[in-house]
């Protein structure tokens, strides 16, 4: 009954959190998974039987979906990649939570097991936020959180045996790693094979589409096992964002698979954005040679769960002509860019959005914009402008930040999405985004030079060089004070 009705609305989280236990090792665990990695491990250990809520975002298997929910974004997952992005940010640089959890109903619940993450604010609920719902609780201190914070291959399979841990289950983790590395080292000796002597292909898989991101983490040591090198991304490393398309022409092989983001939805913001449409795009190596991909990104690629072993497989699938197929994932968990509209338009396509309740409004998600200096521009000073341009960017007001360059600055930048990239990319200027920090401005001795020294570890002062455009003070571009 809780199968079939694992898309209402109206499950009874009491009827769901009472279900008959099968399982009488698991004694009397209540769980509640937090992150849809770590749902999908309870599942494979062998403990649906236990849990008894879930995040809004686990969705494998189906059977998860039967499950309570007990958290809301903030933001619309099914909003255009462009906004999902600023918004996030913003709410990152200032600091508050991405996800609300509905404490009432987690207390309802009565966990004694509560699985979060600790890797990425953006991803999941954070161990401080289930602290906080925690102290809801009548006791507190009555459940266990475990929190996993993956961030390489070793670490998905230790996060495996730290569930299967926590559950009691150990012997199940060692058998279910095992089983994982066997079928990795199976890819990897096909991949092998295939190589022979040959130099590794270049991989590039964009994690996000606008702006521009490559990848990292587990996901290259994936692609390493598929007996590729991944380009833009390293292992263990965080996604940077990429300058510009031309960054892609490095790959021999182009993996689209946005995080999140399901073959179906992923070809709804390619067409949005225009990205395989553009020349320079379609003028790429790779997408010239008929090695561009569309993958799942939602249950494979960037999620952090015993599905790294199919994304190995897909990888390899991709990578080398002669495995496309041998894992049976190609055309049902990756396509080619050309059979990309065939894929979507077949008969039982997936909906491009996803069924999702939002957080009350009354936490407002991203920083009211900096006011902007309108008829006051032609007065304002140089340190006005460099002010008013700090608090546009801490606030994630990226148009109110571009619009206060000079015209050759534009020019150069591109537009207000690729001066954010520039920005976001940079070790140095992304402190400019950390609306915790506190700023310093002056002048030095003229208008055309004005200083911002952005305090914390370490401090950094940047030289803003100021022009006079149109009667108004402009940034003309910004140097880092050695």
């Amino acid at each position: 009954q809780h199968y079939c009705d694992r898309r209402s609305s109206a499950i009874d989280p009491m009827m769901a959190a009472t279900t008959t236990r099968s399982d009488n090792s698991l004694g009397t665990l209540r769980v509640i998974s937090l992150l849809s990695a770590t749902t999908e491990i309870c599942h494979r250990l062998g403990c649906h039987s236990v849990m008894v809520g879930r995040s809004h975002g686990c969705d494998d298997p189906s059977l998860a979906l039967a499950l309570p929910i007990v958290t809301a974004p903030k933001v619309d997952p099914n909003a255009p990649s462009a906004d999902i992005d600023s918004q996030v940010r913003a709410q990152a640089a200032s600091g508050g939570p991405v996800y609300r959890i509905h404490a009432e109903t987690v207390a309802e619940l009565k966990p004694t097991v509560i699985i979060t993450q600790d890797h990425c604010r953006i991803c999941a609920v954070t161990s401080d936020d289930v602290a906080n719902a925690c102290e809801r609780l009548p006791n507190p201190q009555a459940a266990k959180v475990v929190t996993v914070s993956p961030t390489t291959f070793d670490d998905v399979l230790e996060d495996v045996r730290s569930v299967a841990a926590a559950l009691g289950v150990q012997p199940r983790g060692d058998r279910l790693v095992r089983h994982m590395k066997e079928r990795v080292e199976v890819v990897r000796r096909e991949a092998v094979a295939e190589r022979g002597e040959a130099p590794r292909p270049k991989i590039a898989h964009l994690e996000w589409v606008a702006p521009l991101m490559g990848s990292g983490y587990w996901i290259a040591e994936c692609c390493a096992a598929a007996g590729c090198e991944m380009v833009l991304g390293t292992a263990g490393g965080n996604s940077p964002t990429l300058t510009g398309i031309e960054a892609l022409a490095s790959a021999d092989v182009i993996v689209v698979a946005p995080c999140g983001f399901s073959i179906e939805r992923t070809k709804a913001e390619l067409d949005a954005c225009g990205l395989a449409s553009s020349p320079a795009f379609r003028e790429l190596p790779a997408v010239r040679a008929g090695r561009c991909f569309v993958a799942d990104g939602n249950k494979y690629w960037n999620r952090s769960s015993c599905g790294i072993v199919e994304t190995c497989e897909m990888a390899a699938e991709m990578a080398w002509p002669e495995l496309a197929g041998l894992w049976g994932h190609h055309g049902e968990r990756w396509v080619r860019l050309s059979e990309l509209d065939a894929f979507c338009s077949r008969p039982g396509a997936q909906p491009v959005t996803k069924p999702v309740v939002l957080a009350e409004a009354d936490d407002p998600m991203v920083p009211a914009k900096a006011a902007p200096l309108g008829a006051r521009r032609a007065e304002a000073s140089a340190v006005e402008v460099v002010n008013a341009q700090l608090a546009a960017l801490f606030s994630g007001d990226w148009d109110g930040a571009f619009a206060l360059n000079s015209k050759p600055n534009c020019a150069r930048l591109g537009d207000a999405a690729k001066f954010a990239g520039v920005v976001r990319s940079s070790a140095s200027f992304s402190v400019l985004v950390d609306k915790g920090r506190e700023v310093e401005v002056w002048e030095c001795g003229s208008d055309v030079t004005v200083r911002a020294r952005v305090e914390g570890r370490p401090e950094t002062t940047f030289q803003f060089m100021m022009v006079r455009e149109d009667g108004a003070w402009c940034t003309d571009g910004v140097r880092v004070e050695c």
